[in-house]
């Protein structure tokens, strides 16, 4: 009896539609005296970043988008003791305009180099049944194909699974 509980618990959640998204989320950097916690970001897009800065000093977080040598965007903190919430900024990891890949952010500090954080941007993967027509996803083909990849396996080894306890099921009822 409890087996064909659980294979009709089993089957009817495998069974469901499946859904993936990603909520975005707000990554928290804290800016203290003589350190960053923590040092590297992985971030999807849509992801932002907020930067607390927990020391007596101004702190300007600057990052170059496009590797041309100019800082692209720019958020700034004031020191941590004043009585503004002025010690946060953020950025918003838009994708029109962070594309994904490797980013060094510098952070300064009084208007002198501090330190650097690394931050790696990725594309917030949605795989879909069929794409509409005369539209382009403009999505790496290769990562795409892994996903496809993996859901396959995925659902491979669940069938396995299945089989299994389906025989063990007919076996433990002879006995």
């Amino acid at each position: 009896m409890r087996i064909r509980v659980f294979s009709t618990i089993l089957i009817a959640s495998l069974l469901s539609p499946i859904a993936v998204s990603h909520t975005s989320n707000d990554v928290p950097v804290i800016l203290r005296g003589s350190s960053i916690q923590a040092g590297q970001h992985d971030l999807l897009h849509n992801d932002s970043v907020t930067f607390y800065n927990m020391a007596d000093v101004n702190r300007t977080i600057r990052v170059d988008l496009d590797g041309d040598g100019i800082y692209d965007q720019r958020c700034e903190t004031a020191p941590s003791n004043s009585s503004s919430i002025r010690n946060q900024c953020s950025f918003i990891i838009d994708q029109d305009v962070w594309g994904k890949g490797d980013y060094v952010l510098d952070i300064f500090s009084n208007g002198e180099f501090w330190k650097a954080l690394n931050m790696t941007v990725s594309h917030d993967l949605h795989f879909e049944e069929t794409k509409p027509g005369n539209y382009s996803f403009n999505l790496d083909e290769k990562a795409v194909e892994q996903g496809e990849r993996g859901l396959q396996d995925f659902l491979r080894n669940i069938a396995i699974v299945l089989l299994g306890i389906f025989w063990i099921a007919r076996r433990s009822r002879y006995e």
